[in-house]
């Protein structure tokens, strides 16, 4: 794995940061450990393998998707979809609809009742999180957010390269 800093060690302040950059690479790489080991549990809870609960997610959070977009997000081939889509469908936890905007395409959204599921998957989660919160002012709060879009920005940028 690349490491993250450039920055000498020699010099105090590059030495705080590079120990910095160092403790955010090791905690990262055991927080997408930790995320995906928590993927498996709440996709065996709900009675999905991890790749179709992770397109429960992705619609969950991201909302009504054609399957080209699902495929892409998920680094899927499109057969792989419409097999995870036809499994989904068949447990009546999403839908196929007429695209809004273009009648040659499908859309793909989480049915009524299956969006509420989470909550079930993850018993706890919300009020854990909650908790773990509350210890943050809001300013605190703001700098993590900002950091996490970041995170997000940037990691979609790494996937998407060749």
């Amino acid at each position: 794995m690349d490491t993250v800093s450039t920055a000498s060690p020699a010099e105090p302040d590059n030495a705080a940061r590079f120990g910095f950059y160092e403790s955010l690479q090791t905690d990262g790489q055991m927080l997408a450990v930790r995320l995906i080991k928590l993927l498996h549990r709440m996709a065996d809870r709900s009675g999905m393998n991890p790749t179709d609960f992770q397109c429960y997610t992705l619609l969950r959070v991201a909302g009504t998707m054609t399957p080209g977009e699902i495929a892409t997000s998920l680094c899927l081939s499109t057969g792989s979809v419409t097999g995870v889509i036809d499994r989904m469908e068949a447990h009546g936890l999403v839908e196929r609809t007429r695209h809004p905007e273009d009648r040659r395409k499908i859309a793909v959204r989480l049915t009524e009742g299956a969006g509420h599921m989470n909550a079930a998957l993850a018993p706890g989660m919300r009020q854990a999180m909650t908790e773990l919160h509350d210890g943050y002012s809001p300013q605190e709060l703001a700098v993590i957010v900002d950091w996490l879009s970041r995170v997000g920005r940037t990691l979609d940028g790494l996937t998407e390269r060749p």
